[in-house]
C-alpha cells in the first residue's frame, strides 16, 4: 500500500523477530513487481484462482489526476502455492450468524496451532474473503480443526489432507473439495 498518495506501493515480508523479539519486516514490492506508482487506498486479500495461495486486490484512486485509468483496480496474483501444502476454510453458521463472524479456528499440525478469526471488515473500501487459509508447510495433513462458533457450539474435525478446500456448516459436518474442485478425496 502507498502511504500517501502517489509513491509506490509497499510489500512487507515478514522476517520472524529478532534477538530481542521485536518482529522484523522487509519490503518486498520491488522485488516482486507490486511497487506500482498508484495512489492504493485498500486491500483485499483472498486466493482468487483457488490454488492454495492468498492473492491480493489493490483498490486504487484516481486523487486529483482525474485519469480514471489510476483508479482502475490490481490484481497480484501469487503462485507460490503449488510448492507448500495448504488447507482453507469457510464456514457457514446455522445457530450463529450466517457468515460465522466471529467463530475461532484452531488448526493443528504436528502439535503447532494456529489461530484465525473469522472477521468483517478489513481494509478501506474493501473486504478480504471469509475463506480461512493455513499454510501446513510441508506435511500432508492437518492433524485437527477446531472451530468455536459465535453460538458456543464447538466442533472437531481430524486428518484433513492438505490442499483442499474444507466447508463447515454449523452442527452438519463438513465436505472437502480438492485444489482441482473436485469432491471428496
Amino acid at each position: 500500500m502507498s502511504w500517501n498518495g502517489y509513491e509506490t506501493n509497499n510489500l512487507l515480508r515478514n522476517e520472524g523477530p529478532d534477538e530481542h523479539g521485536v518482529p522484523r519486516y522487509v519490503d518486498v514490492a520491488m522485488a516482486l513487481g507490486a511497487d506500482q506508482g498508484l495512489d492504493a487506498r485498500g486491500l483485499a486479500i483472498a486466493d482468487f484462482d483457488n490454488d492454495g495461495d492468498l492473492d491480493l486486490a489493490i483498490n486504487n484512486n484516481p486523487g486529483d489526476s482525474g485519469d480514471p485509468e489510476r483508479a482502475r483496480p490490481s490484481l497480484l496474483r501469487n503462485d507460490v502455492g503449488a510448492r507448500h501444502h495448504w488447507l482453507s476454510v469457510e464456514l457457514e453458521g446455522t445457530a450463529s450468524n450466517r457468515s460465522a463472524i466471529g467463530a475461532r479456528v484452531t488448526l493443528e499440525i504436528a502439535g503447532e496451532p494456529q489461530t484465525q478469526l473469522v472477521v468483517a471488515g478489513s481494509s478501506y473500501a474493501s473486504q478480504h474473503h471469509r475463506r480461512l487459509s493455513f499454510g501446513l508447510g510441508e506435511e500432508p495433513q492437518a492433524d485437527r480443526l477446531t472451530v468455536h462458533w459465535p453460538s458456543g457450539l464447538v466442533e472437531t474435525f481430524t486428518e484433513l489432507p492438505a490442499r483442499h478446500r474444507l466447508r463447515i456448516i454449523e452442527g452438519q459436518g463438513s465436505s472437502l473439495v480438492a485444489a482441482d474442485g473436485t469432491g471428496n478425496p
